[in-house]
């Protein structure tokens, strides 16, 4: 099995077949893929096969199973905190007290810095933050555990693609 293939198995928790069936179309036959998928593909100003598209395929589909969230990479506040709630609610991961996040001493933060308090906060549960890497202005965000994020990240290079965990 591919890299690309193995790294669905592990992000996509309890709709493995409906996303390794994307991403396998995307992979096999990008033309069918741009057909079905023509209305997701055109918010991206996707029209037609790209290099990237099975990766598109991973994100769009992590995305459509509430397994990652696309965040605009100038949000930030208690916005982010309850986007990485649903991401672990939905993988029925720890849950996180934010009450140092509440007090504001994290309010004037670019979204980066934001992002990495709310990572520190994770990790300290054995949980990682990670981001999928789609040359945008916006995050893409997972959660996964810090004992799975080497070999995702790893799997994701082998694929061609990037997943970071500082932002």
């Amino acid at each position: 099995m591919n890299a690309m293939l193995l790294l669905v198995q592990k992000l996509s928790c309890d709709v493995e077949e409906q996303i390794v069936a994307e991403v396998s179309l995307a992979l096999e036959k990008p033309e069918a893929y741009v057909e079905k998928f023509k209305d997701r593909l055109d918010e991206r100003g996707i029209d037609s096969p790209i290099d990237q598209l099975a990766w598109i395929s991973l994100v769009d589909a992590l995305l459509e199973h509430d397994l990652a969230f696309e965040i605009d990479w100038k949000e930030s506040g208690l916005y982010l905190c309850d986007v990485v709630d649903e991401l672990l609610d939905r993988k029925k991961m720890a849950c996180i007290r934010w009450e140092d996040f509440e007090d504001g001493e994290f309010d004037e933060l670019p979204t980066s810095q934001y992002l990495n308090e709310i990572s520190k906060r994770l990790s300290e549960k054995g949980i990682s933050l990670a981001c999928l890497d789609i040359e945008s202005d916006c995050y893409v965000l997972i959660t996964v555990p810090s004992t799975d994020i080497d070999e995702i990240k790893e799997l994701a290079q082998i694929a061609g693609y990037r997943i970071l965990e500082s932002f």
